[in-house]
């Protein structure tokens, strides 16, 4: 019998779980194409449904209950308003709106006392859920998991630890802003909890919207941006937030909360001073201190060595990188859908610990847990999309080998379109765009004909995993997931060039072998050009989610620049119009 997780906020989704093994996991937006979309997943739950059937189902658990998600459960248009703010698309509040905001942010942000907030939570909040549920079938217990839990039991019970140091850390989520936690053979205890007004994550978020990025999608950018200051330090940052040894607290001078507020409050005191490069900077290695501070203590009070993270904070691959590196930490995991993306899969895996017991003990190795596609369905569509004139396309007996020919030969950027899509927010070789690494140009070809990122976000990389020692130093351990930064050693960053950075790192996809066919086509690139490696960027077009289905693989193909398209047993070459 499984657990079905489901996150019904920003980023919503759902996981199934069962007997400390992940069977699906999906996310509401590869369905609706609106990137990070928010409310009730209904289709996400009902392709979990045809995974294992209804009656298979033996309990829900749901990763959120405080005050933000009664009123959301209540008001649905709020989050989706809040998160139109967050992607600008919609107009931007006057001052006094923000004002006001952090007023009603301020009563609620720690969500004290807690209990009141939990039974209005899991009582009202509840039977809303329950009713949408019991119209698909599914009369189940709801089982309630506090936000910063189900990041915890996300990151712990992935990593295959068995004793580890957990830590969360985010905006905010059930009026905590992180976390640290002790897992022990399956059980999670609680160490330390950071209120939510004071947030190392808030202040980053606010500081990507002083610098005129997204809120929430662009703290990449923020990270990358970093890269192009030389060194500045902003003493000022400490007034807004800073981590309290002797507390154990995160504590807050300013308390600013609402993210629009804090972001006018950067502007104002921070960026008239600094510019926006050194700003960035500034808050990344500030950030990553704290981060540090945080670390340093619990490992020593607590002995254990192991660390595991989750939480939005940890999409940041250089704080990332200077935990693995740390000689602090004896291993090192991040849960791979680390945002609120993958609270879902959290929810679900504790509460299926707690009802079956049973702890995996191995670190998940993949996330291909989301739909896939027979030869027989992408036929049908290619056919569909030929007799419109728009492509053509021939079946061809080793597509991995083709379509490594066309990469290394001939220096092609081919979509790749493969198997079950992945979970989360990287493409790792079944929604890919792939290209050569040593060609800078092919950054640049990416960004204007699919992505059009600004000139200072990088790429990523896959590299095969004998080959990463060669690559990459200091070298620790292997990363599955893209989830952390390597440096790459000088002599060989010409073979990364086009998927590193400005400041000599990359942000690989260690592959091993759980991944057959997308390793046969980079060691035929090696085989050919020498590197074991090439480019890797998400199939899709700039602001869509990754593509899910052949239909939206074709759709990225014809509406961008795009020429070649390797899917399934096809190649595909668009017509020119």
């Amino acid at each position: 019998m499984a657990i079905l997780g489901i996150h019904d906020a920003h980023d919503a989704g759902a996981a199934l779980v069962e007997k400390g093994k992940v069977i699906s996991a999906v996310n509401e937006e590869r369905f609706t194409k609106r990137k990070n979309d928010v409310g009730f997943p209904v289709n996400a739950v009902k392709f979990l449904i045809s995974q294992v059937g209804r009656e298979d189902i033996e309990k829900i658990a749901i990763p959120w209950y405080g005050g933000s998600a009664l009123f959301a459960r209540l008001m649905p248009g709020l989050e989706v308003k809040r998160r139109d703010l967050w992607r600008k698309a919609a107009k931007k509040p006057s001052r006094m709106r923000m004002h006001l905001q952090n007023i009603a942010f301020r009563l609620v942000q720690d969500q004290n006392p807690k209990p009141f907030w939990k039974f209005m939570g899991t009582h009202i909040g509840g039977s809303i859920l329950s009713r949408k549920l019991e119209k698909m079938g599914l009369s189940r217990k709801l089982v309630f998991v506090e936000h910063h839990v189900a990041h915890a039991a996300s990151a712990y019970y992935a990593s295959g630890f068995k004793e580890a140091l957990v830590l969360t850390l985010d905006g905010a989520g059930d009026g905590i802003s992180g976390s640290v936690s002790l897992g022990d053979n399956g059980k999670l205890e609680r160490l330390a909890a950071f209120n939510a007004s004071a947030s190392l994550g808030l202040l980053y978020g606010a500081a990507t919207l002083a610098c005129d990025l997204k809120y929430s999608e662009d703290k990449g950018k923020l990270m990358s941006l970093a890269a192009y200051s030389y060194p500045e330090q902003i003493p000022e940052l400490e007034q807004i937030v800073r981590y309290d040894e002797k507390k154990k607290q995160l504590v807050s001078s300013t308390g600013i909360k609402y993210e629009f507020e804090l972001a006018e409050y950067i502007k104002d005191h921070l960026l008239w001073k600094y510019n926006r490069e050194a700003l960035a900077y500034g808050v990344q290695r500030y950030v990553e201190e704290q981060v540090m501070k945080i670390v340093n203590q619990f490992v020593e009070e607590t002995g254990v060595r192991n660390l595991a993270v989750a939480g939005g904070l940890f999409s940041n691959v250089i704080i990332n990188m200077m935990l693995n590196e740390s000689p602090e930490i004896k291993d090192f995991f991040v849960f791979p859908h680390m945002g609120d993306g993958g609270l879902a899969m959290g929810a679900a895996y504790l509460a299926d610990f707690q009802e079956h017991g049973k702890l995996s003990g191995r670190q998940i190795s993949d996330l291909y847990y989301g739909p896939e596609y027979s030869n027989i369905e992408i036929e049908k569509v290619l056919r569909q999309h030929a007799r419109r004139g728009l492509i053509e396309f021939n079946e061809v007996e080793d597509i991995a080998a083709y379509a490594a020919e066309e990469i290394a030969e001939h220096n092609k950027i081919v979509l790749w379109f493969q198997g079950r899509m992945e979970y989360g927010p990287r493409a790792l070789g079944n929604r890919s765009v792939l290209a050569m690494s040593n060609d800078p140009e092919n950054r640049n070809k990416i960004n204007i004909i699919i992505k059009r990122r600004p000139y200072y976000q990088p790429f990523a990389s896959t590299i095969l995993e004998e080959n990463a020692k060669e690559m990459l130093a200091p070298y620790p351990r292997p990363n599955r997931f893209m989830t952390v930064g390597y440096k790459v050693i000088p002599e060989r960053f010409n073979d990364i060039v086009a998927a590193s950075h400005i400041d000599k790192t990359t942000r690989p996809q260690i592959l091993g072998k759980e991944n057959e066919l997308y390793r046969s086509l980079i060691a035929k690139v090696r085989k050919i050009t020498g590197i074991g490696a090439v480019l890797n960027t998400s199939l899709n077009k700039h602001g869509m989610p990754i593509a899910m289905s052949p239909e939206d693989a074709l759709w990225t193909l014809e509406n961008t620049g795009a020429k070649y398209l390797a899917i399934g047993n096809f190649y595909v070459e668009k017509k020119e119009k």
